[in-house]
């Protein structure tokens, strides 16, 4: 009898890990036909304005600081060998989302609506992450550490083993340093789940990402002796216009008129600024593109590298709005988190007809996702609105006697919330594009989750 016990359980055991490989494997082939087929039906779209300009700056251009100097090493180092540069940039980006979306789902599950969510979790995250942006390679990178740092916590590893793929986050982070702090509640959560660490460690974590993305930032520009172009003279345009259309404190205003009046010669720029001017973003200043502006001459220009003077007088001017009136300012900072939760700027739904057969296939494919930023369906707002939607379920059909929040679900929403507040003090717009590296991130860290709750019997 001990016999034949121990030999059914055996059996059982050696079931299970087959059905279990055969799930992961089913999984990760559904996550490389996808990738293909994102690839061929992306082709066509991948230029990048941005990104193609960082590339020329350097390599046939003035060589400025405009687009960073992580995106500049980057863009204008990718061979054109073969097929043009963007074609190995998106394989490249491609292949670091399916590799960390290997590692964050690890198999199939009997549920359709579970296997569906996954699916077009996965769908969402590799067309985002083949895009020809900064957000797109970023958020390939991010995908790709996160997915084997946390495939590496589950394993139990050491933290040395851990650094690996948190230099890979850190590079990541660095396309867009001023974010990088609202990635620690979920670092912080992977790294403290099995391993043991110490306060001094933690305090360790959080200035190696607080300071590293910003010194690979700063020392690759002065590497590559780029020029002073003063991006952030975007963030300045920003906050004065609003302030300057808005506020109602009079001295307020008139410090926001006179920095304002710094971007135009026309002296009638000022009279119809807030005719352009739209919270979405400052590019609304430079041409005339609502009913209430029409016909409107816009004469708006940044400063350029040259005068650092005018770029001085502006800073000067901007800090002191602020330092004398900061209600004001943190009430710009409220509108833009508004704009910011819903990507208000995003509107992209598309659907070209053609007699090319293999471009009306390809606009089919991409027609899900253009639908969803069509609906706002990547926005912050909607990304909460998901993580907390099990717990309101659960506590409302009474499966649970008080509301609670998973501890995974709690590192998601204070990631999201950071990741929100330092965007609006960065705030050049509300593109969703900005937005959607950590929403689409956090729907994938959500979904991983409830798929290992499910498979283990346990309540996500």
């Amino acid at each position: 009898m001990m016999y034949r016990s121990l030999f059914r359980f055996v059996n059982q055991r050696k079931a299970r890990l087959i059905s279990k490989s055969i799930k992961i494997q089913s999984m990760r082939w559904l996550i490389c036909v996808i990738a293909l087929f994102t690839f061929f039906t992306q082709i066509s779209v991948f230029v990048g304005e941005d990104i193609v300009n960082a590339r020329n700056n350097y390599l046939t251009g003035s060589k400025i600081d405009f687009w960073g100097g992580i995106s500049t090493l980057v863009y204008a180092h990718i061979p054109d060998l073969g097929f043009r540069w963007q074609i190995w940039l998106a394989i490249g980006q491609i292949l670091f989302t399916s590799i960390g979306l290997f590692k964050f789902f690890e198999g199939l599950h009997n549920r359709p609506r579970l296997v569906l969510l996954n699916l077009l979790v996965i769908y969402s995250a590799l067309m985002f992450g083949s895009q020809m942006t900064r957000d797109g390679l970023m958020f390939s990178l991010l995908v790709l550490g996160f997915g084997i740092l946390k495939t590496k916590k589950n394993n139990g590893s050491s933290f040395i083993a851990l650094l690996v793929p948190i230099l890979v986050i850190l590079f990541a982070l660095s396309f867009r340093p001023w974010i990088a702090m609202a990635t620690l509640p979920l670092l912080l959560v992977l790294i403290n789940h099995k391993i043991k660490v110490r306060r001094v460690l933690t305090i360790t974590l959080i200035l190696i990402v607080s300071v590293i993305p910003l010194v690979l930032e700063i020392g690759t520009t002065k590497a590559l002796g780029l020029t002073r172009s003063f991006p952030e003279q975007q963030v300045m345009v920003m906050d004065v216009a609003a302030t300057y259309c808005y506020t109602n404190n009079l001295a307020t205003g008139e410090r926001a008129k006179s920095a304002l009046g710094i971007f135009s010669k026309d002296p009638a720029f000022l009279s119809s600024a807030c005719q352009l001017y739209r919270p979405d973003t400052w590019v609304s200043l430079t041409r005339s593109d609502k009913a209430s502006a029409e016909g409107l001459q816009s004469d708006f220009a940044l400063i350029s590298p040259d005068e650092k003077k005018k770029y001085e007088l502006l800073k000067s001017t901007w800090s002191e709005m602020i330092l004398r009136d900061p209600v004001t300012y943190l009430q710009n900072k409220i509108l833009f988190i508004g704009k910011l939760l819903v990507g208000s700027d995003s509107r992209n739904f598309n659907l070209n007809t053609s007699k090319n057969l293999f471009s009306n296939m390809s606009a089919l494919f991409r027609l899900p996702f253009e639908i969803a930023i069509s609906l706002h369906l990547y926005s912050i707002a909607f990304c909460l609105f998901w993580i907390l939607l099990l717990p309101i379920r659960n506590f409302v059909s009474k499966k649970e006697e008080a509301f609670s929040v998973h501890r995974v679900s709690i590192s998601l929403i204070s990631t999201v919330s950071l990741w929100s507040i330092l965007s609006s003090i960065a705030y050049i717009g509300s593109n969703g594009r900005y937005t959607y590296s950590i929403t689409i991130l956090s729907l994938v860290f959500l979904l991983s989750h409830f798929n290992g709750s499910y498979a283990g019997g346990k309540k996500a």
